[in-house]
C-alpha cells in the first residue's frame, strides 16, 4: 500500500461508519498518475440526500494534504450544472477520473455516470449582443495596454498578462471551449498527454494557440505590445471584426 493510500485510510476511519455517509470517491493525480510534491488527495464523500448540510475542508495526514468535499447527491448535481453553465468541468473531471472507495446505495456510481455525460456535453458559444460587447471590451483593453506602455511604467507586465488572460477567456467562450485555471492553460493547450488524461477537448483554433503560447514567453515591453495588438486584431477578425467609429448597440433595460 502506498503512503497516500495509508493516509487516506486513516482519514476515512472517522467517516466510513457515519450514518449520513453513503459512499466516497478519491481523485486527483495520486489516482490518475504522475503526482508531484505539490499534489494532494481530492476526496469526495457522498451523504444521504436527506442531509441538509455540506462540508468543505483540508487536513494533513502523515504529511499528505487531503482536500475533502462532503455533499449529498442533490448538491453535487447543482455543482455539475453550475460548472456547465460557466463553461467549466471541474466536478465532472474529478468524478469521471476518480476511484470509488465504497458505494452503499449506488449514489456514487450514478454521479460518475452523470459526470461522464457532462464531460461530453458541448458548451454554448457566445452569440448575439454579447459578441459585440466582448469585441469592444477587447479593443478597449488593447487601447489601455498601449496607454500603459506609453507611460513607461513597470505595471505593463501586470496589465499585459491580465489582458492576455481576458483575451483568452473571451475567445474561448466564443468558440465554446472549456474554462480552465491559469496554471493549466499552457498544459491543456499543448500537452497531448494532459489533454487526454483530463479529457479536455483540443482548442479548435491551432493558429491562435501557436500565437498565444508565443505571447506567454515574451519579456520585452515593446515586443509584448506589438504581438498583443496583432493577436487581439486576429481574434477580433475571427469574431466578425470591429469598427470603433460609430459602434453602437441597443438593448432593452433590465426589469
Amino acid at each position: 500500500m502506498k503512503d497516500w493510500e495509508i493516509a487516506l485510510n486513516k482519514f476515512m476511519k472517522k467517516w466510513e461508519n457515519n450514518k449520513d455517509v453513503t459512499g466516497a470517491l478519491v481523485c486527483g493525480s495520486f489516482v490518475t498518475g504522475n503526482p508531484t510534491k505539490h499534489s494532494d488527495i481530492d476526496l469526495h464523500i457522498v451523504l444521504s440526500d436527506k442531509c441538509d448540510y455540506r462540508i468543505r475542508g483540508n487536513e494533513y495526514i502523515d504529511g499528505i494534504l487531503i482536500e475533502y468535499f462532503i455533499n449529498p447527491p442533490k448538491q453535487y448535481l447543482k455543482y455539475l450544472e453550475s460548472d456547465y453553465s460557466n463553461n467549466r468541468k471541474i466536478d465532472s473531471h474529478m468524478f469521471s477520473t476518480g476511484k470509488i472507495l465504497f458505494d452503499k446505495n449506488g449514489d456514487v456510481k450514478k454521479l460518475v455516470t452523470l459526470s461522464k455525460k457532462y464531460l461530453k456535453k458541448s458548451f454554448k458559444k457566445t452569440t448575439g449582443v454579447m459578441v459585440e460587447i466582448n469585441k469592444y471590451h477587447l479593443w478597449d483593453n488593447c487601447d489601455n495596454l498601449e496607454e500603459v506602455y506609453m507611460r513607461n511604467k513597470s505595471d505593463i507586465y501586470f496589465c499585459y498578462y491580465n489582458y492576455l488572460n481576458e483575451l483568452f477567456n473571451v475567445y474561448s467562450k466564443f468558440l465554446g471551449f472549456e474554462s480552465i485555471s491559469f496554471n493549466k492553460i499552457r498544459r491543456f493547450l499543448v500537452e497531448k498527454k494532459d489533454i487526454k488524461k483530463y479529457n479536455v477537448s483540443e482548442f479548435s483554433d491551432k493558429k491562435f494557440v501557436k500565437k498565444f503560447i508565443k505571447l506567454l514567453d515574451l519579456k520585452e515591453p515593446q515586443v509584448m505590445l506589438k504581438e498583443f495588438k496583432a493577436l487581439n486584431e486576429y481574434v477580433l477578425k475571427q469574431m466578425g471584426s470591429l469598427s470603433v467609429d460609430g459602434w453602437k448597440i441597443r438593448t432593452p433595460v433590465e426589469k
